[in-house]
């Protein structure tokens, strides 16, 4: 049978959706009441990714510097763009080595861009809120890791090592286009946003890294409590595992 046929492809089709759904029946654990989980994977398939080569180009140098996958580095990379026109800087907290904020600073090059990391590992862990984290994760990585990446795709960045906000507030921009929050407990996240929150201009983006993936229970519910809480943004809940904030123009 020709591999281009229509019965061929009608069959095709079937297994594929049989597989998928079945995949979607799966659910997990719940490490925490109130939060459960399934294997999430939508029907839509277009993959601007691939076809975008400026990305793809800048995606291969920094790929090994980040533990976010290709959906929400597109994502950020996307995001960055489309902010250039927003009044303020560029802010990360939760920097590892570097990726997602060279990413990001490759976007929009005009900006600054302002990185906040302890480089010692997850802080503020609470065993009230967190599940499997439980701190100091991630402390493989350094400054001159960061620097190192941002030399080598042509961009700059202003790196603030410590607990943050407790030690680098100071160094927080007063207009912010877009903030990456990628610090994976309640507390962190919870502070973080605080800080960040009343700096981000109208049409401004706050987006929250690990929304909803397993283990990061605290992360979630620091975001829902903060969507509850402010009406000056729109919530979007992204499946890649992103949780979006957008500034409103006005305040409603």
């Amino acid at each position: 049978m020709d591999n281009t046929s229509p019965d061929f492809l009608r069959v095709l089709r079937a297994e594929r959706r049989d597989l998928l759904n079945r995949m979607r029946q799966t659910r997990f654990e719940s490490l925490k009441q109130g939060c459960s989980h399934s294997q999430v994977i939508p029907f839509a398939t277009y993959s601007p990714w691939l076809d975008d080569e400026a990305f793809a180009s800048t995606f291969e140098i920094v790929k090994d510097c980040t533990m976010v996958d290709i959906y929400r580095c597109y994502e950020l990379y996307r995001l960055s763009r489309q902010t250039r026109h927003v009044p303020g800087e560029i802010v990360e907290v939760g920097v590892w080595r570097g990726g997602t904020a060279a990413l990001m600073a490759h976007a929009s090059p005009r900006k600054t861009s302002h990185l906040f990391d302890t480089f010692s590992g997850v802080a503020k862990h609470d065993p009230k809120f967190d599940t499997l984290y439980s701190g100091g994760e991630h402390a493989d990585t350094d400054e001159d890791t960061v620097r190192n990446l941002f030399e080598r795709i042509g961009a700059s960045c202003e790196v603030h090592r410590g607990v943050f906000p407790d030690d680098t507030l100071a160094f927080l921009p007063e207009m912010i286009c877009l903030a990456h929050i990628d610090v994976d407990t309640y507390q962190s996240v919870k502070e973080s946003f605080a800080s960040i929150w009343p700096n981000v201009q109208p049409n401004g983006v706050v987006v929250f890294d690990d929304y909803g993936i397993f283990g990061c229970e605290g992360a979630t519910q620091a975001v829902n409590e903060i969507v509850a809480s402010h009406r000056d943004g729109l919530f979007i809940h992204n499946l890649n595992g992103h949780a979006l904030l957008l500034k409103h123009s006005k305040a409603n």
